[in-house]
């Protein structure tokens, strides 16, 4: 049996399967609710910019999941 601990909340993700109770991102490991917090917050921070741009968003996105998971 593999165990899983999610980077952001460090909690144990229980029969682990990616892509249906957590996912992998850049080699870290995220549980669906801190998924979406990761999601929001990207979201927050890409609604203060004038235009979007997918380089950007993803360039946020990297920053939030690193930021949450110190």
């Amino acid at each position: 049996m593999v165990q899983v601990f999610c980077d952001s909340c460090n909690k144990e993700i229980h029969n682990p399967s990616r892509g249906v109770n957590y996912i992998s991102e850049i080699g870290l490991d995220l549980c669906l609710p801190c998924r979406d917090d990761l999601i929001l917050q990207t979201g927050k921070e890409m609604s203060k910019k004038d235009a979007y741009h997918l380089k950007a968003y993803n360039g946020v996105y990297e920053q939030t999941l690193r930021r949450m998971c110190k």
